[in-house]
Formats: structure tokens, C-alpha cells, sequence
């Protein structure tokens, strides 16, 4: 259902990175056996397709690049995110048993993780306070105690991008801030009209 939706050069590569992150997603090994989400590929599209539509093409360009670099060595950048995740919710775990496995960072890119999440995290209080109503439900912001908090989903995705990539999307949300657009409120209403698209496609479907 989800393919019909959009025609552009941007949107063909979001469609082709959307495809991968999906097969690394759908093969990601959960100690508690196979979530349903892994299994929801309407869903994760507009989630993924939502974030990524605040990037620009060299952006996107860049991190699919990324993602056939990780391919080539065996490695699942989803599965590295959710390892990453781990250093907050269990340090001593991801100590041992995960860190000495995933890629190793420089200062400087996890820097630029860090400053990027300070950023986005300061988008996202400016769309609460607009729109409180809106943000009320769903994944708790900062607090990992049921769950992981959006911040911690976004750095720790943030720590698989390789530096090139992180400079570019660093760029871009420089651009969005000076040109008075909050990316944060951006990726909501993608994620709005793409569910309307959705519901559209539904009935037309019946």
C-alpha cells in the first residue's frame, strides 16, 4: 500500500532506504522471540519515512551509503541501535557483551551525536508546549523506565551514522532552524499526512 505514496527522486531513495532498514529490522533477534512490530511494514514506513523527510538528498545519500557499507561487512545497523540503547538501560550488559562487537566512535562523531540529540530534544519541548494535546501519548520523552524514551531511540541511532553522514544532517537542521521551521514539528505532520494517505488508500481499496 505504502508505495503508492510519493514520485520524486528524494522519495525513491527514502522508498529504497526504507527497504533495507526494514529487512535489518525485520531480522533483528529479540531475546523474547519475534515482536509484532517486525511484522508491521505500514507502520515502520511512516515512522522511517516521517524522520528521514527533515534530510536533505546528500543526507539520505550518504547514509545509504551507510547502510550498503554495514551490508558489506555483516552487520545490521538496527540491531546496532538497539545495542547502543543498552549502555543507558544496562550498562554493565552492554559493557560486556555488546560494545567490544559494535564499530568503535571517535570522540568527535559522538560528539556530534550528542549536540545533534541536544538539538532535536529542544525541537521537540517547542512542539509540546505548542501542542500539548498532541504529544500526550506515546513514547515517553526522556524517562526509559517502561520502555525507551525518544531520545534515547534518536541518539542511539544517531551513534550508526558514520561522521560524514552526521555532518550532513547536522546541516540540514541548521538550515530548517534558520529558516524558522522546527524539524520536530516537520517529521509530526509527515507522519499525519502520511496516515491520511493511508486511510485514503483504505477506502479506496473496499
Amino acid at each position: 500500500m505504502m508505495e503508492k505514496i510519493g514520485n520524486s527522486a528524494k522519495e525513491g531513495l527514502g522508498r529504497q532506504i526504507i527497504s533495507e532498514e526494514y529487512q535489518m529490522f525485520s531480522n533483528v533477534q529479540n531475546i523474547g522471540g519475534r515482536a509484532s512490530c517486525q511484522d508491521d511494514f505500514d507502520t515502520f514506513y511512516i515512522m522511517r519515512s516521517a524522520q528521514h523527510s527533515i534530510f536533505g538528498m546528500r543526507t539520505l545519500e550518504s547514509y545509504f551509503n551507510d547502510i550498503r557499507e554495514a551490508q558489506m561487512e555483516g552487520r545490521n545497523l538496527i540491531a546496532e541501535k538497539y545495542s547502543w540503547m543498552m549502555e543507558e538501560t544496562d550498562p554493565a550488559w552492554f559493557a560486556e557483551k555488546l560494545k567490544p562487537y559494535l564499530p568503535k566512535a571517535s570522540e568527535r562523531k559522538m560528539l556530534l551525536a550528542e549536540r545533534m540529540t541536544q538539538v532535536f530534544m529542544g525541537c521537540y519541548e517547542s512542539v509540546k508546549e505548542k501542542y500539548p494535546n498532541m504529544l500526550a501519548f506515546g513514547r515517553s520523552p526522556y524517562d526509559n523506565q517502561d520502555g525507551a524514551s525518544i531520545q534515547l531511540y534518536f541518539s542511539s541511532e544517531l551513534k550508526t551514522w558514520s561522521e560524514a553522514t552526521l555532518l550532513l544532517a547536522c546541516q540540514d537542521i541548521i538550515s530548517h532552524l534558520e529558516g524558522h521551521q522546527n524539524p520536530v514539528c516537520m517529521i509530526y505532520e509527515k507522519m499525519m499526512d502520511l496516515y491520511s494517505h493511508m486511510a485514503l488508500e483504505t477506502v479506496k481499496e473496499r
